[in-house]
C-alpha cells in the first residue's frame, strides 16, 4: 500500500498546496514513484503541471461522482516519477453531490487501492468539508501548514479535533506527522514568540519555509522551485522538509 500523506488547514494562504507541490516533487527526485491528489477546485497545484484544464471526467472529480480509481485519471508530469490526479473548478460542486450518500467519505481511500504508487500526497481544499474528510480517512499522516500568527494558532484545535473525530469514527490510523511554519521570519518577535504555545499542541517540524517571492516566479512560470531555482534557499529548505518527513515515517 501507498504511504498517504495529507496536506490540509483550514485557512487559506498558508502554503498548503506550495507545500503539497515540493513535498510530492521532492519524493520524486529521489525516484519514489508519487501521485499528487489535488482536490481543491481552485486546481492551484494542477497548473502547475497542467495549463489546460483537463476534462471534468479525467480529474478527480470523477472520483466522487462516478467512482473512478485513481488509476483511470491520472496522469504523468514532466517530472519523473511524479503523477497528478488532476482538479477542476467542479470540485465545488462535490459537497452538494455526495451529500447523504453512506460512503461518501470513503471515495478516495476506495479510488486509491490498488495503485502502484510509493507516496500519495493530497492537497486539500481550504476547509474542513467532505473532500478535507475524505483526505483524512484515506491517510496515514498529516501535515499542517501554519503560519505564525494567532489566527493559525487558533485553527489548530479544530484541524486537530477533526482528525481525532476521524481516527474513532472511521477506525482510522491517521497520525499528525506535524505543523509545518510557513513564509516563517525568525527575525520578527511573533515568529519566536508563536513557537512555544504552537509545540504545546502538535509536533511542529524542525525545518522551516521562508518568505520568497522565487515561489510566486516559478508558480507563474508553472514550474516548482526545484526546477525554477534549486539554489534558492526555499528550495534547499522544501528539499530538508522531506527528509524530515521520511525519517518521521521510519521512526513511527
Amino acid at each position: 500500500m501507498a504511504t498517504v500523506i495529507t496536506v490540509a488547514n483550514q485557512k487559506g494562504g498558508v502554503g498548503k498546496t506550495t507545500t503539497a507541490i515540493h513535498v510530492a516533487a521532492g519524493l520524486a527526485r529521489r525516484e519514489s514513484p508519487t501521485l499528487l491528489v489535488d482536490l481543491d477546485a481552485q486546481a492551484n497545484a494542477t497548473s502547475v503541471f497542467i495549463e489546460q484544464p483537463p476534462a471534468m471526467d479525467q480529474s478527480a472529480h470523477a472520483i466522487f461522482r462516478e467512482k473512478k480509481p485513481v488509476r483511470q485519471i491520472a496522469v504523468p508530469t514532466r517530472i519523473r516519477h511524479l503523477h497528478l490526479a488532476p482538479a477542476v473548478l467542479q470540485m465545488a460542486e462535490i459537497e452538494t453531490l455526495l451529500a447523504g450518500n453512506v460512503d461518501g467519505f470513503f471515495r478516495l481511500q476506495e479510488a486509491l487501492q490498488g495503485t502502484h504508487y510509493e507516496y500519495v500526497i493530497v492537497d486539500c481544499p481550504p476547509n474542513l468539508g467532505l473532500l478535507t474528510v475524505n483526505a483524512l480517512v484515506a491517510s496515514q499522516y498529516l501535515i499542517v501548514p501554519m503560519l505564525a500568527s494567532k489566527f493559525s494558532l487558533d485553527g489548530i484545535r479544530t484541524i486537530l479535533d477533526t482528525c481525532e473525530t476521524v481516527r474513532s469514527r472511521f477506525r482510522s490510523e491517521l497520525r499528525v506527522l506535524g505543523a509545518l511554519l510557513t513564509m516563517f521570519d525568525p527575525r520578527t518577535a511573533v515568529s519566536r514568540l508563536m513557537m512555544e504555545p504552537v509545540e504545546e499542541r502538535l509536533p511542529v517540524f524542525a525545518t522551516r519555509i521562508g518568505r520568497s517571492v522565487v515561489v510566486e516566479e516559478a508558480h507563474l512560470m508553472h514550474q516548482t522551485v526545484f526546477e525554477y531555482d534549486a539554489k534558492n534557499r526555499v528550495a534547499i529548505e522544501y528539499d530538508a522538509l522531506v527528509q524530515e518527513i521520511l525519517d518521521g515515517i521510519k521512526e513511527r
